[in-house]
């Protein structure tokens, strides 16, 4: 009984687990983001190339996503997203939450950053939206790492989104099929203090202000791409 009991619970611990508290403030969660980013940027044998950051038309940063599994398993994180405009502006960001699950023989948990380059308008289109599959709607692969990285022959054209993770100080491409983007809309429209928000009128109101925080984010970015 005990242990029938106990296998019961394991999918809700998992997802306990799975599931991290998101940052006090979105300002807080902006700013985590931009570090995250700097520090991804910060090695030049490990950075992501800046002839695919340039080519880019928009990114994802999630910090701190949490993969944990005994027998069933699941994944948690939330973050921002910013896109270019025509003239190559990043816009304001929008919060997203990125989940997934998977079965199979699974231990431990371990807790990572991604960063999620999106390669062309396809892949923003599909963020629009109140969800995407990655992998599925739109077409994720491992990206390419190092100052002297090749961009791959079928890029952009054929990959929507280069992804890239870093655990425990290591950094490499990473795939994440399966797994989903959600908009955040509540905790948006909390940071811009305006309802209904959906994700285009924050990508292209221009009245809605460029607060501090994001403008550093932007400088973040920027400075990457020189």
């Amino acid at each position: 009984m005990r242990r029938a009991m106990l296998m019961g619970l394991l999918p809700a611990l998992v997802v306990t687990i799975a599931l991290p508290a998101q940052a006090n403030s979105g300002e807080e969660q902006i700013q985590n983001a931009a570090d995250t980013f700097a520090s991804f940027m910060a090695n030049p044998n490990q950075r992501i190339p800046v002839g695919i950051l340039r080519q880019a038309q928009g990114i994802a940063i999630i910090p701190n996503v949490t993969t944990a599994g005994f027998i069933f398993g699941g994944t948690g994180g939330s973050g921002i997203i910013t896109v270019k405009d025509e003239k190559g502006r990043w816009s304001n960001p929008i919060f997203v939450g990125l989940s997934g699950g998977s079965f199979g023989l699974q231990v431990g948990a371990k807790s990572s950053d991604i960063v999620l380059v999106l390669m062309n308008q396809r892949a923003v289109r599909s963020l629009l939206r109140q969800s995407v599959n990655l992998g599925g709607d739109v077409g994720v692969a491992a990206g390419p790492v190092g100052s002297n990285a090749v961009m791959p022959t079928d890029s952009p054209g054929n990959t929507d989104i280069f992804a890239y993770s870093r655990s425990a100080g290591l950094f490499a491409g990473v795939t994440l099929s399966g797994n989903r983007i959600s908009f955040n809309r509540d905790r948006t429209e909390a940071f811009y203090g305006r309802s209904p928000l959906t994700a285009e009128t924050v990508f292209n109101d221009p009245t809605i202000p460029v607060v501090p925080v994001v403008e550093r984010l932007h400088q973040t970015l920027n400075r990457a791409m020189q």
